[in-house]
């Protein structure tokens, strides 16, 4: 019997599914053996960063559904299994996931990807441009000395991002496969039983959406800015310092995720210019105009930088 090494788009599965077999949502640590960001504890877990990931979250397990989550669960088990040669358990657990997946492959005839896990990593830089600049001129020494790892051990805390990772069933190889592997055991053939799931598994798709969170938190701001325009309970004179303030800070945030290489230099420029148009028009008719723009600028960067890979 040939040894196998599952990709890791199965190792992640199989974490996740015996990490926390009742739920489709998992926060775990990537899998794969680069160096990871430090990860502040106080600021991972603030209101507004968990706001942001339960917001992205909502939006992405609409389109998750358990039964496929179940499918690779009874898989996974199958496997397990035969591993320890109970063939009548594994072709049971095999015969029900494809149950499953028959029900699944008529609710959803068109699709080609059936989202069944989501993970989320939440990485936030907890401090701010100025830090960035130390620690990329720090690097820039150790790289002259060709220190490359000195160097990329403190990189890897350059990064300030929610990370949403999916675990999709391709609907058209998926259910054939595990159709397959009954016949296999059902033969009597359990080894290559057993070889064929270790394929099954591997044929499921992992891919991560990644969100520079201090654009998110930009956003935040100057959507918040924009609200404070038609507050009632305050002053013109009141409400333009505090849209002021956070425009402001809108653009420590923006600065901050230029630092760290999120996106090119001339699409914060622009950002940075519409933002500053707003000083000179808060609380007239040009203002909303400008708001538009802000915000389809911000838009428009949005979609360039955030990104999804495999």
């Amino acid at each position: 019997m040939k040894i196998h090494t599952l990709k890791n788009t199965a190792v992640a599965v199989v974490i996740a599914l015996t990490a926390s077999m009742a739920s489709a949502i998992s926060v775990s640590a990537a899998t794969d053996s680069k160096p990871k960001p430090t990860v502040s504890s106080s600021s991972a877990k603030t209101k507004e960063s968990l706001s942001m990931k339960r917001k992205l979250l909502e939006e992405r397990q609409q389109k998750v559904d358990h039964e496929a989550l179940e499918a690779i669960t009874g898989t996974q088990n199958a496997l397990m299994a035969l591993q320890k040669k109970d063939t009548k358990k594994a072709m049971a657990l095999l015969q029900e996931a494809s149950g499953k997946l028959d029900v699944l492959l008529a609710k959803y005839p068109d699709l080609t990807l059936l989202p069944a896990n989501l993970e989320v990593d939440v990485y936030e830089f907890d401090s701010n441009s100025k830090q960035v600049k130390k620690i990329i001129d720090e690097a820039v020494k150790l790289l002259k000395d060709h220190k490359v790892q000195d160097a990329r051990y403190i990189l890897a805390d350059l990064v300030s991002e929610i990370r949403i990772t999916s675990v999709s069933i391709p609907l058209g190889t998926f259910p054939v496969a595990i159709k397959e592997a009954v016949k296999l055991i059902d033969s009597g053939k359990t080894d290559e039983a057993e070889n064929a799931l270790y394929d099954v598994l591997n044929l499921l798709v992992k891919t991560t959406e990644i969100f520079p969170l201090p654009v998110l938190q930009a956003e935040e701001l100057l959507t918040a800015a924009s609200e404070l325009e038609h507050k009632s309970d305050l002053s013109k004179e009141g409400s333009r310092k505090e849209i002021l303030k956070l425009t402001d800070a809108a653009k420590g945030k923006l600065k901050l995720a230029e630092m760290l290489g999120y996106g090119d230099k001339k699409d914060y420029k622009q950002l940075y210019n519409a933002i500053d148009d707003l000083k000179d028009v808060i609380h007239s008719e040009k203002s909303a105009a400008v708001w538009d723009k802000i915000k389809a600028s911000l838009s428009a960067f949005k979609k360039k930088i955030m990104h999804t890979k495999k």
